[in-house]
């Protein structure tokens, strides 16, 4: 194309942007009168740009006293989608199913260049995800006009992947027939026809390029044409007196702009070098304070999107309004959770998707609007925890069989689950989705005067609109499965945005390529980093770039210079009484190491060493710009003390006091939403309820027969498990079973050994209470044994951890640095080490039984360890634990009890993270999150 039709333009970049172009479109008007540009075509880069536009000129035509009409603005995307505006052009989602259809259906034979190796499955979810891959390698290549098979013509004879585009272009003539077959055109052979013949409206005089870098080349190609018909103007926003660095639409030459030194002035106190995006925004939010009223004085630009919710974070925290241009993808937004879901619930009711489902606010509105004030959504979250938590259900089925009453929450809220479930099952897509929806919102008014019931009135209309969709195409393409269109439908709503209108005064986060056309007199750009900008595509699959430079499409090198030219611009038209600063992160969120722009490194090569010392020397360890403060502190309801407290609850005091209070006083428990398998507490449960009933038998108190107590031990364990379990059983529960099964499997020999040796089981869970110190201690003890010739008893206590651990080992911890500080009686000398007590529990046994047994040394004590590895089931026992030792215990036992009855539980002890229940209540330590107020 020669493009002699067109008009360049100049128009300074040493001046503001924005009121310029106002001023060259307003050209030649008196005032008059309003400003007509009714008649004017404006394309411009992006939608922001167009509304920028129109804002520049609406003040222009004000200080004139007048009005405006503005021109007709597109982007190159709007100008493109009229051509979907005629009748029979398929929607993406139209292409998208044509092509699952043909990618299903065709003979791979035929196209091995393409799959030279068959897919293991050619399902519906296979061929989606590569039908998106072909949309967008279409709507790349509709970029310069092109099709499947106009690739391997323009790249030559000695294109190597010749066959393989070829056989790409019978595919993408068979998804055009798939669609032609429902009187539909393909959407980008429709754009191509429609740049290939563009048709202006008929009031329109006059096509103005404004400010657009990158067009697209197919755009260009348009103008050309246009060009013939009406008078077509490119106005570049750069110096008149360069105009070899842009072609003949206002491109950037890349030749040039590779070689271009991008001046940068006060190099080191405007461009910013941090840790990683949080301090990026953490940096923008503190050079945004200086300004009491930022807007219009200062804007944000991000080239990088991970900054953009820590920008958004900092700034609420900062009391600083913001709008997002972009709008949000209904993806976050609640609707999308609920909706996914009950997609979830459509394929299966496992209990994973009954849990999920059940944290969706809207679900747990719809149950309270259902069962009204006597309904506790509380009560519902807390039984349906407790459900998972005792019998690990596989699906909804099982839960309902083990529910604790039909009245209780968790049964009620189970049955509106089923009732969606059968909806979801017995329906087809869209139906499905619109009963259950009916189920979940058919209680609930909405008052659209409230901001969140018009957001979800908002957002119901849009899925209601997608739903539509999906449902036209079910009717034109008929494999596509129920569950298959919720997925679709999905995704389209997830992609989708919601935008809202931009709230007064506040501050606009744009993109990139919007910057150009910002006139606040200081921008704050964050991301400067290689690969953001400038842009680059590497290692695509079917366009590398040495390809994508002989097809005419936009390359790497193209994108460099137009990332050059938007720097330069940005900080030219601020070197008079503006300022830019420029924010690059040393590594991205997830940790990985990041490289500044290589438009950075543009200068005069004596400022080289100095510049590339700069950007990669370490940032300061400490940000010294709004540093990470706590929201608030954990404040825990204040009750008194306990009368009484269980045996292992010694144990958790001496661990740790505070944690104490959280699961003596206050009643905590940690919860695992995510719970597959049992935990440490119900393995042992299921054992020891076995081993229980093995002690109890009449029969096998005398029993001596390691095969009879196996069976029993094997038979009474498999009915537990099946009461707690049920029939159907998930594969851990399948291992976790078999591998308590082995344990009690050596129990039964070890008891077989331990009778002949004369021991006789005489008590099992029998129940205690001490009075140490004036507190009341609870526990029942496994097992009590008494030998039948010496008199002896011993306590015994039924261990089921996975590693066997010695009763000295668990009630004795070495002493650690800072232990000098605990108290004396927390401490005690054991042939000659320093211990510290960490638990109490068989000392309180061997109290509990001594007055019965004669005195607490004729008692002894241990373990009964079962532990993973089957072959090591042993009895520990723990014969020093007597005189001086006792008394030591008895003493911790005392010092516990007094500081309980005193309402001592601070200062908590710090844990790891792995061993700590309540982790995630705490962030930087428990101490450091909680307020507490130490008793009057």
């Amino acid at each position: 194309m020669s493009f002699v039709r067109l008009h360049r333009h100049f128009l300074s970049w040493e001046r503001p942007w924005l009121p310029q172009i106002a001023a060259w479109l307003g050209r030649g008007w008196d005032g008059a009168g309003p400003l007509d540009l009714s008649r004017t075509l404006a394309l411009v880069p992006t939608r922001q740009s167009a509304r920028r536009l129109r804002e520049a000129l609406a003040e222009h035509a004000a200080r004139h006293g007048a009005a405006v009409f503005p021109p007709r603005a597109h982007t190159p995307d709007t100008l493109l989608a009229l051509a979907s505006e005629g009748a029979g052009v398929a929607t993406r989602l139209e292409a998208l199913l044509a092509w699952s259809e043909v990618l299903r259906g065709v003979d791979l034979a035929t196209v091995q260049a393409v799959f030279p190796i068959a897919p293991p499955r050619r399902d519906f979810a296979w061929s989606w995800r590569l039908a998106e891959s072909l949309f967008r390698l279409q709507s790349q290549l509709t970029e310069a006009g092109l099709g499947f098979a106009d690739v391997a013509p323009r790249a030559g004879p000695e294109f190597p992947e010749g066959e393989r585009w070829r056989q790409l272009a019978q595919l993408e003539q068979l998804q055009t027939e798939a669609l032609a077959a429902r009187e539909r055109v393909e959407p980008h052979a429709a754009r191509r026809a429609f740049a290939a013949n563009p048709v202006l409206p008929p009031e329109i005089e006059r096509v103005v390029l404004l400010a657009s870098p990158d067009p697209l080349p197919l755009l260009v190609g348009m103008l050309d044409r246009w060009a013939g018909r009406v008078p077509v103007d490119v106005v570049v926003f750069g110096p008149p007196d360069e105009t070899d660095l842009f072609d003949a639409v206002g491109r950037p030459v890349p030749d040039v702009w590779a070689q271009r030194v991008i001046a940068l002035p006060d190099f080191e106190r405007r461009v910013h070098v941090v840790s990683d995006p949080a301090a990026e925004a953490n940096r923008a939010t503190t050079l945004i304070q200086r300004y009491p009223e930022p807007d219009g004085r200062v804007a944000v630009g991000l080239a990088d999107p991970d900054v953009l919710p820590r920008l958004e974070h900092t700034l609420a925290r900062a009391g600083i309004g913001y709008y997002n241009p972009e709008g949000r993808v209904r993806r976050s937004e609640g609707l999308y959770t609920l909706l996914a879901a009950l997609a979830a619930l459509a394929r299966e009711a496992s209990f994973d998707t009954i849990a999920a489902l059940a944290r969706c606010p809207d679900f747990l509105a719809s149950l309270q609007e259902r069962f009204g004030a006597d309904f506790s959504v509380a009560d519902f979250l807390e039984e349906l925890d407790d459900l998972r938590a005792e019998h690990l259900p596989a699906d909804l089925d099982q839960a309902r069989r083990v529910v604790p009453g039909p009245e209780s929450a968790v049964a009620r809220g189970l049955q509106v689950v089923a009732d969606l479930h059968a909806v979801l099952r017995t329906e087809e897509f869209p139906a499905s989705a619109l009963a259950a929806l009916q189920l979940v919102f058919g209680e609930r008014r909405l008052e659209l005067r409230r901001a969140d019931d018009a957001r979800v009135a908002e957002a119901a209309a849009a899925w209601r609109d997608v739903m539509r969709e999906c449902a036209a195409a079910r009717d034109q393409f008929a494999g596509l499965e129920s569950n298959d269109a919720w997925d679709v439908a999905l995704r389209l709503y997830g992609d989708s945005r919601r935008t809202e209108e931009k709230p007064d005064a506040s501050l606009e986060l744009q993109g990139w390529l919007e910057l150009l056309w910002e006139d606040a007199p200081h921008l704050i750009v964050a991301g400067m980093n290689d690969g953001l900008v400038p842009d680059a595509i590497v290692g695509d699959p079917f366009l590398p770039e040495s390809l994508r430079t002989r097809l005419g499409l936009r390359s790497n090198a193209a994108r460099f210079a137009r990332d050059a030219y938007l720097l330069e611009a940005m900080a030219t038209s601020r070197a008079q009484g503006g300022r830019v600063d420029l924010l690059l992160a040393r590594a991205s969120g997830g940790g990985d190491p990041l490289r500044p722009s290589r438009l950075l490194l543009r200068c005069d090569d004596a400022q080289l060493p100095a510049r590339i010392d700069y950007l990669f020397r370490a940032p300061a360890a400490e940000e010294p710009e709004l540093p990470w403060t706590r929201a608030w502190k954990l404040t825990p309801r204040r009750l008194p003390p306990p009368a009484k407290v269980p045996v292992t609850g010694l144990r958790t005091w001496l661990a740790c006091p505070f944690r104490f209070y959280l699961t003596q006083v206050l009643r905590m428990e940690p919860v695992d939403p995510e719970k597959t398998e049992m935990d440490a507490r119900d393995f042992g449960t299921l054992c020891h309820a076995a081993l229980e009933a093995m002690a109890r038998a009449p029969a096998l108190r005398d029993c001596v027969d390691e095969a009879a107590l196996r069976e029993f031990l094997l038979a009474d364990f498999d009915r537990v498990a099946r009461a707690r379990f049920g029939e159907q059983l998930t594969l851990p529960l399948v291992v976790q079973l078999e591998s308590a099964r082995q344990r009690l499997i050596k129990v039964a020999a070890l008891q077989a050994a331990e009778r002949a040796a004369g021991w006789v089981v005489q008590r099992v869970e029998w129940a205690f209470s001490l009075d140490v110190g004036g507190l009341e201690v609870r526990g029942k003890i496994d097992r009590i044994d008494r030998h039948e010739t010496s008199g002896a008893w011993r306590v015994l206590d039924y261990k089921t951890s996975d590693t066997a651990v010695p009763p000295v080992k668990s009630h004795l911890r070495p002493q650690r640095e800072g232990d000098d500080v605990l108290p004396d009686w927390m401490r005690v000398n054991v042939d000659g080490r320093d211990c510290v007590w960490a638990d109490l529990q068989l000392p309180m046994y061997i109290r509990a039984i001594a007055a019965e047994a004669g005195g607490a040394g004729a008692v002894s004590c241990g373990y009964i360890n079962l532990p993973k590895a089957a072959s090591e089931t042993a009895l520990a026992l723990w014969p020093e634990l007597s005189g001086d030792l006792m008394a030591a215990a008895q003493a911790c036992a005392d010092g516990v009890a007094a500081r309980i009855l005193a309402g001592e539980f601070w200062p908590p002890v710090e844990l790891d993270a792995d061993r700590d229940p309540f982790g995630s209540l705490f962030h930087q330590g428990a101490a450091e999150s909680v307020e507490w107020e130490a008793p009057s």
